[in-house]
């Protein structure tokens, strides 16, 4: 059962650096004024934020919250 909790743990640790990193990727498509990029990027963190269990969410800091209170670009 602790592998389980730990696999679980993982999973949401992983998902939350994703979503930091596709997050960071937006901010760069937007200075490099890449509308495309921004808006593929966008989809692909609503994504990852969807995937992130509703009771790891107590785990996530302001930015993350910040992430998942953006407005989408579509």
């Amino acid at each position: 059962m602790n592998i389980d909790i730990a696999d679980t743990e993982d999973r949401t640790t992983e998902l939350i650096a994703l979503a930091r990193l596709v997050a960071f990727a937006i901010e760069s498509a937007k200075s490099l004024d890449a509308e495309v990029v921004e808006f593929c990027l966008d989809k692909a963190l609503r994504a990852v934020l969807d995937q992130i269990a509703e009771p790891a969410r107590v785990t996530l800091t302001a930015s993350d919250i910040t992430l998942m209170n953006r407005s989408p670009l579509c």
